[in-house]
């Protein structure tokens, strides 16, 4: 399936991928941090079903369609000794990033300003592979040429990471994306060409006779979706002139072709779809086959986006995820207790919580773990040490330290625990953790990539490939005060006469300045408030 290189020249291709070079410089595609793309998620991934993959800290890893490397720069910076190249298209984007990385003194990561066309000859092998946002929105030469850079440079253990628009859920939207593209198809301006397809969605929704709901109701459900979606985002996808979704059986057929099999989703808790009923999940188990089990799951779901990741078909997999495989991670949960003080010393039942979940424990050391990751979040804990705190927590560190049957039946409980909580999507292990403390020291330091990015009033890109925006000038400002020389005391010192000079007028209340004991109080406050959410975001230093 590789172009040759009369597919190459085609003066037809270069036309497009001039056109989208031009379109993505003018206005830059979205960059931030994906976490589910992060080697070490990949590698976790890839070593619970089997794999061997390459070890982290002097892994190779190639990102297709890097952007400005945002997703890639806290990668390069949290593993020194490992390799980063990212590519792409938008000269724009890529000096932005180029700058950043000099800016941050990077010596191991190398983003280039390249066609994908003519990626691949001279370069040595990856371990893994991203191509993120990519292989629905480019022409078949281009696509194929994905494949053929994966299958000469993907190292034997490697994996790939692809995302891709999914039928059927993008049935519905691509009947509303051609409405749009037809009604704006004369109009150039960025912003009037959203104003504009976003109004034909709301003329189709409102004008929808009542004998018609479902349209009616398909109509303001994308209507919706849409007016949450930043310009740029609405403009290069559901705008875009490429937007080829695919059925999973197609994208593994493809794959297959390729000398691939499909390893996992990237979200691994997706294919155990907790909103399908128990019985639909018997029923698709039955099937017998995890390819044709997970086709019928998107049919069911109407599922409209995947993050596959894929290997090479001739290397061996156990799907057998077992308890035991636990010890070899760390932990962090999004689960968060409901009771403000839950019990964890005795056999009473406690509830914790994400996004609408509810599980529901009464065994001891099983909430002690949870209560444990939570006041940790979101920093990732070495199973052994996790296991350790949890029975002292529980108070059954004594017994277990003279009765060996009790201790491996406590190991397994907390051990059967986590896999349940890997399933379900709410407790997360991983191989590898970027550093960063939680611990607000007297001195405490601003992570160096935040740094730039505060002070350029960007997004930031922490080292969890989290993306947080300091919207707050009184939040910025304190972050932009971590240099690790100034001390909190002084930090309070610098804000008062800020706030007291009217520089932040929202921290004045009527707007008047306090008297002096109120003004150090309320300071002191919201200083120490700011410092632990931004601890919390995973960017101070130790």
């Amino acid at each position: 399936m590789a172009c040759d290189d009369g597919t190459r020249s085609d003066p037809l291709m270069s036309d497009v991928r001039t056109s989208t070079e031009t379109e993505y410089d003018e206005l830059p595609y979205p960059c931030g941090g994906h976490d589910q793309t992060h080697p070490a998620h990949l590698a976790t991934l890839a070593t619970l079903l089997g794999l061997v993959p390459a070890p982290l800290q002097t892994c190779r890893v190639l990102e297709l369609g890097c952007g400005d490397g945002s997703n890639l720069i806290p990668m390069a910076l949290s593993m020194p000794q490992a390799t980063f190249v990212g590519i792409d298209l938008s000269h724009r984007q890529i000096e932005a990033g180029q700058a950043e990385v000099r800016q941050l003194g990077i010596e191991n990561l190398s983003l280039r300003h390249q066609d994908l066309m003519t990626f691949g000859d001279s370069e040595q092998p990856f371990d893994f592979i991203i191509a993120h946002g990519i292989y629905s929105w480019v022409p078949n030469p281009v696509r194929n040429k994905i494949w053929e850079i994966c299958r000469k440079l993907l190292s034997p253990n490697g994996v790939v990471y692809m995302s891709y628009n999914a039928y059927p859920g993008w049935h519905q939207r691509m009947m509303v994306r051609d409405m749009m593209r037809f009604h704006t198809q004369n109009i150039r301006d960025p912003e009037r060409r959203r104003a504009q397809a976003l109004a034909m969605v709301n003329f189709v929704a409102q004008s929808t006779p009542p004998q018609l709901p479902l349209h009616r109701k398909a109509m303001e459900t994308e209507r919706t979706r849409l007016s949450e979606l930043p310009l740029n985002y609405v403009l290069h996808d559901d705008l875009g002139d490429i937007n080829q979704p695919f059925y999973f059986h197609e994208f593994i057929t493809a794959a297959s072709s390729n000398g691939f099999q499909f390893l996992s989703e990237s979200r691994f808790h997706a294919m155990q779809d907790t909103r399908l009923s128990p019985e639909t999940r018997s029923a698709l188990l039955k099937a017998g086959d995890l390819l044709v089990m997970e086709q019928y799951r998107d049919y069911i779901t109407c599922n409209a986006f995947r993050q596959t990741l894929i290997c090479h078909a001739n290397r061996a997999l156990d799907r057998r995820l077992r308890p035991e495989q636990m010890e070899s991670f760390r932990f962090s949960s999004v689960l968060r207790s409901k009771s403000p003080q839950p019990d964890v010393t005795r056999a009473v039942e406690e509830s914790f919580q994400h996004n609408g979940m509810t599980l529901t424990l009464s065994i001891p050391i099983a909430k002690a773990v949870l209560v444990i990751l939570q006041e940790h979040a979101p920093q990732a804990i070495p199973f052994e040490t996790l296991f350790q705190l949890a029975l002292k927590r529980s108070q059954t560190d004594a017994p277990a330290s003279f009765d060996l049957k009790f201790r491996l039946h406590q190991r397994n409980e907390v051990a059967e625990l986590l896999l349940a909580g890997f399933g379900a999507g709410v407790i997360l292990p991983t191989l590898f953790q970027a550093e960063f403390s939680l611990k607000v020291g007297d001195k405490p330091k601003l992570e160096r990539l935040a740094r730039l990015r505060i002070a350029a009033n960007r997004e930031v890109t922490t080292p969890l490939l989290d993306n947080i925006r300091f919207e707050e000038p009184f939040g910025r400002a304190v972050a932009l005060c971590c240099d690790g020389q100034t001390t909190q005391a002084e930090i309070i010192e610098q804000l008062k006469q800020r706030v007291a000079a009217g520089e932040f007028p929202t921290e004045l209340s009527d707007g008047k300045v306090p008297v002096p004991e109120d003004l150090h109080s309320q300071v002191t406050a919201r200083v120490t408030e700011c410092l632990d959410r931004i601890a919390h975001y995973a960017v101070l230093t130790g």
